[in-house]
């Protein structure tokens, strides 16, 4: 009985067990208790929004000037041409976040933590709204494929984008982050695009136009997801041609669909306009963002050791196969996937920064992977065809989908670094969970400033990895890193706080042994690790310090939390701590 309901409901099965393993994941890692975590990086300007709006009620960001010690670092605003202080990101992704932030918000105000929009209740609710995105994209991802492949083949594709591409990183430890979000409507969109050719309606054109205008909001250059709605079915120029016919002939659908389309962004337009006096705003520039149409780094951004698609997701390679399968199987699905995936990537690969930062893998390309689930499973149907691939292309997809498990392992671990890496860097590690004295020597660092002129420049750093192995500091310095360390981690220290009630003795006394007995196990690495943490921290607490980060990085035009690490490097590998 058993056997016969999970033959019948194996998707479901599949997605059941893999919200069941990320929420433990999640309570793993508990990202929300630490430090810098969840409400950092680019999610400092994409929440912004929310507690701008409704806690400080303060979209001038007036607040966060007159508290710069709390807020400085949690909001990075652009000035506008009007003198201003803008967010520099697009609103829809506080649009998605804003239920979960007024779960968080409500729990503060009856319990004992700060209702200030930053505590650990609204990392908590974030991290969590990652996932619920995700499991509802996955189920729409499960009834679009229903339509065109059987049950096997489905669970197989919906458990291979969940858990074996790099979006299995970016809803549980790098949530909340765009990418999953905008899997997850994309997806949805898709869906509904399909339901309304079955079966036009004007209700059913009004909703793609309010969520394809909702994703284009979370990131804008996703505006060519509208070629998927308006080339979906099509598999001749005769399907075109009646196509432009029935649009033309009911044009008020196109009016219906653009009328939704824009009224999700009245909020963006008026907020620009108040902000920067003009209807169409690129905050970007201000940061020196800009696209390299005429020097596309295709190849980079495809098969390179720093950022491939292929090499950090390749389960990508296949599904990019599967295309060239599509017109045996599906042929109205050829000419918009391919036409979508091609232009995709020419967009991704001529963005200045064309590894995106600090990222596991192309995390750029994350948000198409429900339509890229569409030629991976015609490449596995294809595959099923022939007696020889029959087994071996499912075997060697099931690899992959570890192997992706893995590599997340390796990022974690530092084996794989979020920017640095290269060919050499990449073998050194190959199959290793952490990095080597020899990794650290051939990693290479790319050259910010040339890059945004559109030249792309590796630049070697000055290591000295023997040197710092013999020159580490004092063992009680190092105890004193140990325990600040133990400090910072809520859970640890009450842990600590508890045992040491129960024994009767001071907590400093048990703190010191915990640090005595995590010493004698600390590699040189961990060491490293733990030091460069304590000198962040130690330079974001000198306000002098802090400052003098501050304007480095504007200097250089990159983060402030990227300008404190390389700082807390340099500082180490010199022997300046």
């Amino acid at each position: 009985m058993i056997k016969t309901y999970l033959t019948k409901n194996l998707t479901n099965t599949c997605i059941a067990i893999i919200l069941i393993g990320s929420v433990f994941l999640n309570f793993s890692h508990h990202n929300w208790l630490r430090k810098d975590r969840v409400i950092s990086w680019d999610v400092k300007s994409y929440y912004a929004y929310l507690p701008a709006t409704f806690i400080y009620k303060d979209l001038s960001l007036q607040f966060r000037k007159d508290n710069m010690a709390k807020f400085g670092d949690l909001i990075w605003p652009v000035e506008t041409p009007t003198n201003k202080q803008a967010i520099v990101t697009t609103m829809g992704l506080s649009i998605l976040y804003a239920p979960f932030f007024g779960i968080a918000h409500g729990y503060c105000l009856i319990s004992e933590h700060q209702a200030d929009g930053y505590s650990m209740p609204y990392k908590f609710t974030l991290v969590f709204s990652s996932l619920f995105y995700v499991i509802w994209g996955l189920i729409f991802l499960k009834k679009i494929l229903q339509k065109y492949f059987d049950e096997n083949i489905v669970a197989f594709v919906v458990t291979a984008i969940g858990i074996g591409t790099n979006l299995f990183h970016y809803y549980t430890y790098r949530a909340p982050m765009p990418h999953a979000y905008n899997f997850a409507l994309i997806t949805l969109f898709i869906y509904k695009t399909i339901e309304f050719y079955e079966n036009p309606s004007k209700k059913k054109i009004f909703w793609l136009g309010l969520l394809s205008g909702l994703i284009v909001l979370i990131r804008p250059t996703n505006i060519i997801i509208l070629i998927l709605f308006f080339l979906w079915n099509i598999s001749s120029f005769k399907d075109l041609k009646t196509r432009i016919t029935y649009f033309l002939k009911d044009y008020k659908l196109i009016l219906i669909m653009f009328l939704g389309y824009i009224l999700i962004w009245i909020p963006q337009f008026t907020y620009w306009y108040w902000i920067s006096g003009k209807l169409f705003y690129f905050s970007y520039g201000e940061l020196g963002g800009k696209f390299f149409f005429l020097n596309p780094q295709i190849k980079n951004v495809l098969i390179s050791y720093k950022k491939g698609w292929f090499v950090y997701t390749p389960i990508m390679f296949f599904a990019c196969m599967g295309i060239f399968t599509l017109p045996k199987h599906n042929k109205g699905l050829f000419l918009p996937i391919i036409v979508f995936t091609i232009l995709n990537i020419y967009i991704i690969s001529s963005w200045w920064c064309w590894w995106y930062g600090g990222s596991f893998g192309q995390r750029a390309l994350i948000d198409s992977y429900g339509l890229m689930a569409i030629p991976l499973a015609s490449f596995l149907q294809w595959s099923k065809s022939k007696k020889i691939t029959k087994y071996l292309s499912f075997v060697l997809i099931g690899i992959l989908i570890i192997f992706n498990i893995f590599q997340i392992q390796q990022f974690k671990r530092q084996a794989i670094h979020y920017w640095w890496m290269n060919k050499e860097s990449y073998w050194e590690t190959f199959l290793k969970l952490d990095p080597t004295e020899r990794y650290w020597e051939v990693i290479t660092i790319p050259d910010y400033e040339k890059a945004r002129e559109g030249i792309y420049v590796e630049i070697k750093p000055n290591r000295k990895k023997k040197e710092i192995k013999t020159n580490l500091p004092s063992k009680e310095k190092i105890i004193t890193f140990i325990i600040d360390e133990i400090k910072n981690d809520s859970i640890e220290y009450l842990n600590i706080e508890n045992e040491a009630t129960s024994l009767n003795i001071e907590v400093d006394s048990l703190l010191n042994k915990t640090a005595e007995i995590k010493y004698r196990t600390y590699s040189t690495k961990d060491i490293k690790e733990l030091i460069i943490e304590n000198l962040v921290k130690s330079i974001s607490d000198n306000k002098v310090l802090l400052k003098q980060v501050e304007e480095k990085a504007q200097n250089r035009n990159i983060s402030l939390d990227s300008m404190l690490i390389l700082d807390a490097i340099w500082l180490y590998e010199n022997n300046k701590y």
